[in-house]
């Protein structure tokens, strides 16, 4: 009997919270494509760990800059990797499985839609 307390007793000390990462895909239509990939962390508070940019095929090098995410919600800015310039802005809305909304790069705004991936 004692051994299976301490057995529970080293267990139960020894659990600890599993975080875990996730992701979306967000991509245009059209024809030339931007894609961003996105790692979310899913800790205490979930936020967005890294960010992949690609337009038209051509991987485009970026960090996050800031970025916010709700259930509802995600904004997200990318600069390039010295934070000199920014790359792209993406703000999107939760419409059931999937988020609609707006990317903005070199200027122009085009419809976007992520999911999760």
């Amino acid at each position: 009997m004692n051994k299976l307390v301490l057995a529970a007793l080293c267990s139960a000390l020894s659990a600890t919270p599993a975080f875990a990462t996730g992701g979306m895909i967000c991509r245009t239509a059209g024809a030339h494509p931007i894609e961003i990939a996105i790692v979310i962390s899913h800790t205490a508070v979930p936020s967005v760990v890294s960010a992949r940019l690609t337009d038209n095929g051509r991987e485009i090098p970026v960090s996050v800059a800031q970025s916010w995410l709700e259930p509802s919600e995600l904004r997200l800015d990318l600069t390039d990797k010295q934070a000199l310039r920014h790359e792209a802005r993406l703000r999107v809305t939760a419409k059931g499985r999937t988020y609609d909304g707006s990317l903005w790069r070199l200027g122009k705004r085009r419809w976007v839609r992520c999911r999760e991936g």
